[in-house]
C-alpha cells in the first residue's frame, strides 16, 4: 500500500482576530492538517497581523485567546508562520509576540508561497 501524499497547504489569514470566526477557523484547520502530518504554512496579511500582538484581551468579549493557539502550533508540526512585512508597516505594528516564531516576508516571497502550495485556504 502506498503512502498518502502530503499536501503543501497554505492558510492565508486576512481577518482581524475577533471580528469574525475566520481567525479561529483557520487555526483549527492548521491544527487538524498538522495532526495528519500535512505540510502547513500560515501567512498573516492585512488585519490578521493583529493576531500576532501580545496585548490581546479576548476575555473582555467572552472569546478564547487566539494568541495562545498560535503558540501551540509547533506541537502539531505547524511551524512555518509568515507575516507580510508591508501589512505590518501599513498598520504601524513594530512589535509582535516574541513567543510566536514568525518570519517577516516581502510581497515576492509571499507570491512564492502561493506558487509552491498545492492547496490555498483564505480566511
Amino acid at each position: 500500500m502506498s503512502q498518502p501524499k502530503t499536501q503543501k497547504i497554505l492558510i492565508v489569514n486576512q481577518s482581524a482576530p475577533y471580528s469574525s470566526g475566520n481567525a479561529k477557523e483557520s487555526l483549527d484547520l492548521a491544527l487538524a492538517a498538522g495532526t495528519f502530518e500535512q505540510d502547513v504554512s500560515i501567512l498573516f496579511t492585512g488585519d490578521a497581523c493583529y493576531q500576532l500582538l501580545t496585548s490581546q484581551k479576548p476575555n473582555e468579549i467572552d472569546s478564547k485567546n487566539l494568541n495562545q493557539m498560535l503558540k501551540v502550533l509547533p506541537i502539531y508540526g505547524v511551524d512555518k508562520l509568515f507575516v507580510d512585512e508591508q501589512s505590518l508597516l501599513d498598520r504601524n505594528i513594530q512589535y509582535i509576540d516574541d513567543d510566536i516564531k514568525v518570519t517577516k516576508i516581502s510581497a515576492s516571497e509571499s507570491r512564492e508561497l502561493y506558487q509552491n502550495a498545492t492547496t490555498v485556504f483564505r480566511f
